[in-house]
């Protein structure tokens, strides 16, 4: 059917190893990877609740130091609690970047 030379059957050989371990190694990867051992169950998982989180869970947030953290907890305790998390601007020194910056790593349940 097809004749092809000895070196062009080593390169289409080649070529197929070359593929085959390409995807080995795409597969582990993304199996491997520290995103893929984290439990994907619920969108909160991993982030911190900002209506039962202490002084010390709350420092380990960038920018996030002890007087801020005690400001948030104060005015949590004041207020009843945080209905959303974009309710923590609310709290004295939480800046527009700084709250870009952790926000993702918060939750209210």
């Amino acid at each position: 059917m097809f004749s092809l030379t000895r070196q062009e059957r080593q390169v289409i050989l080649f070529l197929m190893a070359t593929a085959l371990f390409g995807t080995g190694i795409d597969f582990l990867v993304k199996r491997y990877s520290p995103e893929r051992r984290i439990p994907s169950f619920g969108q909160n998982i991993g982030r911190i609740n900002l209506n039962t989180a202490g002084p010390e869970l709350l420092e380990e947030l960038p920018g996030i130091g002890q007087k801020l953290a005690s400001r948030i907890i104060e005015y949590r305790d004041q207020s009843g609690g945080f209905d959303s998390v974009e309710e923590l601007k609310q709290v004295k020194g939480i800046t527009v970047y700084r709250f870009e910056k952790i926000k993702d790593s918060l939750c209210i349940k």
